[in-house]
């Protein structure tokens, strides 16, 4: 075993070098301070008395020595903690995870202060929770006085939950610590952190970290986390902190809110994980709209709160759950959804939320697309795996069967048929040919050539009149979807805007019309007039520049139905972001073309027809001059809006009879500027916008058109609008009764008495969820609240355990490897302090067998006559020297007495300590196994050292021999040897017992053989030492 060096003691006055190499150039105990490699530098600065601090000059005459930190002020430095020895030994013991060493500077009578901090201002609690090293955190949190600070921080971050446990556990951690408490608590002591901000509390990073262990830990302990005014609040203590500070004030509301959309956050405190996701996803990107500084802080947020929504609903393993998430009523409903009216049908009213707050990626999911397609295709199973041949002539079948469907459906509403018009597919179908059929009504109306066209106030034809009732079914539609959503429902979809126009413009058309043929009927000879001499503010003039500018927006309309088809889908959402970026477009160029048309109005003002010149009426033989094209504004901004497509001459700037050649210089300038700026940049622009917007489609034109198409099937997914226009208007069975039923509840007063009974129509409320009355509500209500609890539990449980499998599968990083090296750093300090125990050990053992082989031979040296050597009796190797040995072994005085040349010794024997022996030492002249060190006449120190030596070294190699021989065998030690007293019959057998003795010794622990020398006399026949 290699020895360990004792450490060379350091003056108290030096920095002890580092034992180690520096890593990275760090400064001894700086706890990360890493810019480069310099192995054990010594900075060259003291911290004696002389020099207590370290000085600024000390910094800069080694700052050489350090690259990397040149550009650092270490002037902040210069006032640094006065650290002794000892408490720098401390802190570099704590970072390289020397246990031993962190014991040893602890201990009493001189114990160092566990909360000293080196100069970064980092606690050796703060390195050792950094470096994850368990055992040292368990020891200094066991000290008195311990400040625990960041360094439960460090903990959160480094993910270590038992080391969060030990401290939160501690007595200086309180409830109000953890959370809201954990700021004033600190700036009481004076510790801001320089790693957090002071609003960083233990709860907030543990949900910034998604730590679910530890911020279920620190939850159970009583940590909270409020949620921030709203950004326009107008409260006392949010102007306060406006006004005190107006960026601590966003960073705290940034911090908190990332807190607060943090998965593990939502998973522990959220009874409604999905709900909560949905609200708080809605906030944030209202707040970027508002917080344009922090605008991609908060949609990363909004992008991760959309993340955990659709994480969750993958986490569904069956279509029961996928239900269960998807028909979630929300919590302000006071009534169930009876799922056995309409078929057992599902209210969907969570996918409505998620279509309300634009929750794209949860309603484009795979497994919301497969309940959506089992709705819309029901009743219709083989219409899937059709070709498209076949699809084609379904639909021209159901166009054509349409009136006779719905005639059907008015008096036989329960039948097959009338079940089959109320499925989503057939709906929209009967919708879809109503408006086709509309369409054809208009081109048929614009083709018809009639000379009835020529009166004014004339009566309605029949195709007029059909798309008179057209119309005022489709408004009777738009009234009922109107009052099922609601109006804030209504406006945020953009289709019912362009609906809105198209009927207000139809009307209007109507309208005048009917005003038309009103002056007709009370004016004589009204309809007479030929149309060359209608005025200009004409009725039936107005009514038809309506009329076709409904048909455009008619045509228009068809797109709408586009949204369901795979192919077409795509390309017309990509159609409504371009039409978004050209109203962008138009604000700048309105700006620009507003800029030039007054330029050159100003320009050429006076060469027009304004009384004073001539120059719109001068002629030239017998062609008339016209005015000027920008003379007036109105006609500057038509000439400068055509001349984007090529239509204005560029001869329209000059001047023909008037020789101002300044005015037309400035006027072709003017004009090339508007070209280049125009057409060169801003329509290039367009252009470029336009395609960013399409290829931003692209990248997502699975999922924008999957969430489109679901709000088309949305909106046939309800109860009513079963007939499509004009059919709706005709009052069905159905309708009277529902209307009459409704009449005895309000007049009756039997609302009441009702409710649990009769099961009302399925309704949407204003935000979008459907409401149905149930009889047994209680516990419909209970079952299903407690069905979609347990199924949450599941999907997030499931959603814990595949954020642990990422999180393993993520592979080895950097912070892993530290870990590691971490370690073995202390596993290496372990294994020096275990070596060390051990050498101590034998170093011991070694000195008490060397102390008591001085003991003995110091005694014997003693116990023997000055004047002469006492003669030892012959030596002999038979049985009869073992019997007289063992005589004079029972029999010590008389053997003294015959044998006046023997030396007696009292001392333990080697295999029982306790039992006390004589030892009596003989040697022969010829004796060939006496010791060398006894050789001599006379014994001396010296030779008691030589044999001292002697004993030890065979010991030494005895131990090894029968180590060695266990090791080879591998079988257990050999059995203890018999006591002193019995005494082998012969040499050979002691021998044969133990087979590390020399041939021709005496047994083990029994005989010493010693050369006859060492008496001084020459007696031969003396050769033994009894016992």
């Amino acid at each position: 075993m290699r020895s360990s060096r004792s450490p060379t003691p350091v003056p108290p006055n030096l920095h002890p070098p580092p034992p180690y190499p520096v890593k990275d150039g760090a400064i001894p105990g700086g706890g990360g301070f890493k810019p480069s490699m310099h192995g054990q530098t010594n900075l060259g600065f003291t911290l004696d008395s002389h020099h207590p601090v370290l000085t600024v000059a000390d910094v800069d005459r080694t700052a050489s020595l350090i690259s990397g930190v040149s550009s650092i002020p270490l002037q902040l430095f210069s006032e640094g903690n006065r650290l002794t020895a000892k408490e720098w030994q401390f802190l570099e013991a704590a970072e390289r995870g020397d246990k031993a060493t962190v014991e040893r500077c602890l201990l009493t009578p001189n114990p160092v202060n566990v909360n000293v901090t080196n100069i970064l201002g980092r606690s050796a609690l703060q390195m050792v929770v950094d470096n994850e090293n368990v055992e040292i955190v368990e020891l200094l949190l066991k000290q008195d006085k311990v400040e625990i600070g960041d360094a439960l921080l460090y903990a959160i971050r480094e993910g270590v939950y038992k080391m969060v446990e030990m401290m939160v556990n501690h007595p200086s951690i309180t409830r109000n610590m953890l959370g809201e408490g954990w700021s004033s608590t600190h700036f009481k002591k004076g510790q801001e952190s320089s790693d957090y901000s002071y609003d960083i509390s233990p709860v907030i990073l543990a949900a910034h970290c998604n730590q679910f262990e530890i911020l279920q830990l620190l939850l159970t302990r009583g940590a909270t986390i409020s949620k921030p005014h709203p950004c326009i609040c107008k409260c006392d203590t949010c102007t306060e902190k406006q006004l005190e500070d107006s960026l601590r004030y966003s960073l705290h509301r940034i911090n908190t809110f990332k807190a607060l959309a943090s998965p593990a956050w939502i998973s522990l405190t959220s009874s409604d994980p999905i709900l909560s996701a949905f609200k708080l996803s809605w906030e944030l990107q209202h707040l970027a709209m508002r917080e344009n500084e922090f605008k991609d802080i908060y949609m990363q947020l909004n992008e991760q709160t959309k993340s955990f929504t659709v994480d969750l609903l993958e986490q569904c393993r069956s279509s029961e759950e996928v239900n269960a998430v998807l028909n979630k009523e929300s919590e302000s409903d006071d009534e169930v959804l009876d799922e056995d009216l309409n078929g057992g049908r599902l209210s969907l009213a969570r996918l409505r939320l998620a279509l309300k707050y634009e929750q794209k990626q949860f309603v484009a999911h795979p497994n919301t697309q497969q309940v959506l397609s089992s709705i819309w295709y029901e009743g219709l199973p083989g219409w899937r795996g059709s070709n498209v041949f076949v699809k084609f002539l379904l639909c021209i079948a159901v166009m054509i069967m349409m009136p006779i469907d719905a005639l059907v459906y008015l008096f036989f509403p329960k039948t097959r048929m009338g079940q089959m018009m109320r499925s989503p597919f057939m709906k929209f179908m009967h919708h879809s040919s109503s408006f086709v059929i509309f369409l054809a009504l208009l081109v048929l109306l614009s083709a018809k050539v009639a000379g009835s066209n020529q009166n004014r106030g004339r009566p309605p034809d029949v195709v007029e009149s059909l798309i008179f009732v057209w119309v005022i079914g489709m408004i009777w539609g738009e009234c009922k979807q109107l009052w099922e959503e609601g109006l804030k429902a209504y406006i945020r979809q953009w289709w019912n805007w362009l609906d809105f126009i198209m009927l207000t413009l139809y009307l209007c058309t109507f309208s005048l019309r009917i005003t038309a043929m009103i002056q007709a009927a009370i004016e004589p000879g009204y309809g007479k007039v030929l149309r060359a001499e209608w005025p200009s503010e004409d009725p039936t003039l107005i009514s038809e520049c309506l009329f076709a500018m409904a048909n455009v927006f008619s045509f228009a309309r068809i797109i709408y139905l586009f949204q369901a088809n795979p192919y077409l889908g795509p390309l017309q959402i990509s159609l409504g972001c371009m039409l978004i970026d050209i109203a962008k477009f138009f604000f700048i160029f309105f700006l620009v073309l507003l800029s030039f048309a007054c330029g050159m109005n100003q320009l050429y003002w006076y060469y027009g027809d304004n009384g004073e010149n001539q120059s719109c009426n001068a002629t030239a033989g017998d062609a008339v001059q016209t005015c000027n094209d920008f003379s007036q504004m109105s006609q500057s901004f038509l000439n400068l809006l055509w001349a984007l497509f090529g239509l204005t001459s560029k001869d329209a700037v000059k001047l023909t009879h008037w020789k101002h050649r300044s005015v037309e210089t400035v006027g072709e300038l003017l004009l090339l500027t508007y070209h280049i700026i125009a057409i060169i940049v801003l329509l290039n622009m367009l252009i470029a916008m336009m395609s960013n917007s399409f290829q931003t489609i692209q990248d997502h034109a699975d999922r924008e058109w999957k969430f489109a198409r679901s709000k088309l099937w949305m909106s046939y997914f309800d109860e009513g609008s079963t007939l499509p226009p004009p059919f709706n208007l005709i009052i069905s069975p159905k309708s009277i009764y529902y209307f009459i039923s409704g009449m005895r509840r309000m007049l009756c007063g039997y609302r009441r008495s009702l409710k649990t009974n009769y099961k009302p129509r399925k309704r949407r409320s204003l935000d979008g969820t459907i409401r149905v009355g149930d009889g047994n509500l209680g516990a419909k209500a209970q079952t299903a609240e407690t069905r979609y609890q347990d199924v949450m539990k599941r999907l997030v449980s499931r959603y814990i355990q595949m954020t642990k499998a990422n999180r393993k599968a993520d592979g080895v990083n950097e912070d892993d490897l530290n870990e590691i090296k971490q370690d073995i750093s202390s596993l290496r300090y372990e294994l020096r302090e275990d070596r060390k125990r051990e050498e101590a050990r034998e170093h011991a053992n070694m000195k008490s067998i060397k102390q008591e082989i001085i003991n003995i031979v110091t005694s014997t040296s003693t116990a023997l006559p000055s004047s002469r050597t006492p003669a030892c009796p012959p030596r002999t190797s038979s049985r009869a020297s073992t019997v007289s040995q063992r005589d004079s072994s029972v029999d010590s005085a008389s053997s003294s007495t015959n044998h006046p040349h023997h030396r007696e010794v009292h001392a333990p024997a080697p295999q029982y300590p306790t039992s006390p022996m004589r030892l009596t030492v003989c040697a022969s002249p010829g004796d060939k196994d006496t010791p060398a060190a006894l050789s001599g006449k006379e014994v001396t120190r010296r030779d008691l050292e030589r044999l001292k030596m002697e004993i030890v070294d065979s010991l030494k190699d005895e131990l090894h021999f029968c180590i060695q021989g266990l090791i080879l065998s591998q079988t257990p030690p050999p059995p203890v040897p018999p006591p002193p007293s019995v005494v082998p019959d012969s040499a050979e057998e002691a021998q044969e017992e133990d087979p590390g003795i020399a041939p021709g010794a005496p047994p083990s622990g029994q005989y010493f053989t010693f050369p006859p020398a060492l008496l001084g006399e020459d007696h031969s026949r003396h050769g033994y030492t009894h016992l």
